[in-house]
């Protein structure tokens, strides 16, 4: 939910910029720019306020936690500008699968996929300890975000899907337990099926053996 608000006042007067209807659990941003707002003014999380973002507004704004109204005092020809008020919903906690040997043939790699419930300006990451190795947003709000990661035998390490959005941040870590049990099961898998291989070659041998034997 997006509102642009527009107030002509004084220099030295206050102003108060009303705010639209929004979930109880959205997460409510501020932000300003002389044409386009995307500098952060103010954000309102869990009732929390803070309103420190810019120096040159410090002690000059007051933000209702209950409506999400902002105060500007003392205004100055440089509070001229656009001013952005945005309700963010919660954000779910993203889920991780691990799913079947990529590459059955040499086990070498396993697919790891990430979801969350999309929400308005979500972006969902794959991350390798602090690195970002992909990412995917939608502005389809209606379905779930999927990311699906290959991971290769030799690159295990630190893996965390993180969901995040410009107020709040959900991460969940992908367990080195589960990727190792996929490559390990895979593995054994092809080795009980080289051994079962074996012995069925073994013992069409020995039956055509048995068999030409009986002929003579």
């Amino acid at each position: 939910m997006i509102f642009y608000c527009g107030k002509i006042r004084k220099e030295r007067a206050d102003v108060t910029l009303q705010t639209g209807e929004s979930p109880s659990n959205a997460k409510i941003i501020w932000t300003f720019g002389a044409e386009n707002p995307n500098m952060l003014l103010a954000t309102i999380k869990k009732r929390e306020v803070k309103s420190d973002y810019d120096e040159s507004f410090r002690d000059r704004l007051q933000l209702n936690s209950q409506t999400g109204a902002l105060t500007i005092t003392q205004l100055s020809v440089l509070d001229s500008g656009i001013y952005k008020w945005q309700a963010i919903s919660s954000l779910g906690t993203p889920s991780i699968t691990v799913r079947s040997s990529f590459n059955t043939k040499s086990c070498s790699s396993v697919t790891v996929e990430c979801s969350v419930h999309n929400s308005q300006d979500l972006v969902l990451s794959w991350y390798r300890v602090e690195e970002r190795l992909t990412n995917i947003s939608s502005p389809d709000l209606s379905s779930k975000l999927y990311l699906a990661l290959e991971i290769e035998s030799h690159e295990r390490g630190s893996y965390s899907c993180i969901a995040e959005n410009p107020v709040e941040k959900k991460m969940t870590k992908l367990s080195g337990e589960d990727t190792t049990m996929k490559i390990d099961w895979c593995q054994t898998e092809s080795t009980v099926r080289l051994v079962i291989s074996t012995v069925f070659g073994m013992a069409l041998i020995i039956l055509v053996v048995d068999h030409i034997r009986l002929r003579r």
